[in-house]
């Protein structure tokens, strides 16, 4: 599902809006469930706003349909403010609606969880009993020395990322000076696909510097020192004593 949203967004980036909207079309029979009918409903709310002859109404039918399943959606990529004011718009009635009806926001429901056989573990009765004391313990390397790789990637990342958006803002803010360089409508289209490139690209590289930087973050809390559990048989021969911490 993924490598056609991003087809779409590739059409979208080259204003090849009719070809995206045939895209969408085709994305929608192979949809596998709320989270890509809302992706789905977003892209083709903007592409039916970005067309020349401009229909709003389907746009608009068209967010609806992804803030009813998702009320707390956001558009998959940059758009104009006038089309971000209507997509806010769509998005506070929708809300009202919602209110009205006494449902207000609900998240997305994950798929089910397949069910699974989990072995249960056992203990061994032979050890149990044995009067000597039976030493469990394992060590876990400390992974707080393995999170400055990801902090550091993440954090270049972040970084490049804010750079390449702000290249992007300059590239559109030269669609909305007079007097930028900008006289032609090929110009223009050249001038917003590369900004959009340039966002696409920026939006790619900060999602990988925070996912960076919540690895090292998890890393760093994960690291533990070392850790033994002893287990010991109780007086009567039946029961057992377990003393210390599990790994």
């Amino acid at each position: 599902m993924r490598r056609y949203l991003v087809s779409i967004h590739t059409l979208i980036d080259d204003l090849e809006f009719e070809r995206a909207l045939e895209q969408v079309a085709r994305v929608k029979k192979v949809s596998k469930g709320p989270e890509d009918d809302v992706a789905v409903s977003l892209y083709e709310g903007v592409i039916l706003a970005e067309l020349s002859h401009g229909r709003m109404g389907d746009a608009n039918a068209s967010f609806k349909a992804a803030l009813i399943l998702d009320p707390d959606a956001k558009l998959p990529l940059s758009v104009s403010p006038k089309l971000m004011r209507q997509f806010e718009d769509v998005r506070a009635r929708v809300l009202d609606e919602l209110a009205t009806r006494g449902e207000g926001r609900k998240p997305l429901e994950p798929p089910a969880p397949t069910p699974s056989h989990v072995p249960q573990p056992a203990l061994a009765t032979g050890a149990l009993s044995s009067p000597a004391v039976s030493e469990l313990s394992g060590t876990r390397s400390s992974l707080r020395d393995h999170a400055l790789i990801p902090a550091v990637a993440g954090g270049v990342l972040v970084v490049t990322g804010g750079v390449f958006w702000r290249l992007a803002e300059r590239e559109k803010s030269k669609l909305e000076t007079p007097g930028s360089g900008v006289g032609s409508r090929d110009e223009a289209r050249a001038v917003a696909s590369c900004a959009r490139s340039r966002q696409t690209v920026a939006v790619s590289l900060l999602a990988a510097g925070v996912t960076g930087l919540g690895i090292a973050l998890g890393l760093h809390l994960s690291g533990e020192p070392e850790t033994s559990v002893v287990l010991q048989p109780g007086a009567d021969g039946a029961t057992a004593l377990v003393s210390g911490r599990w790994p």
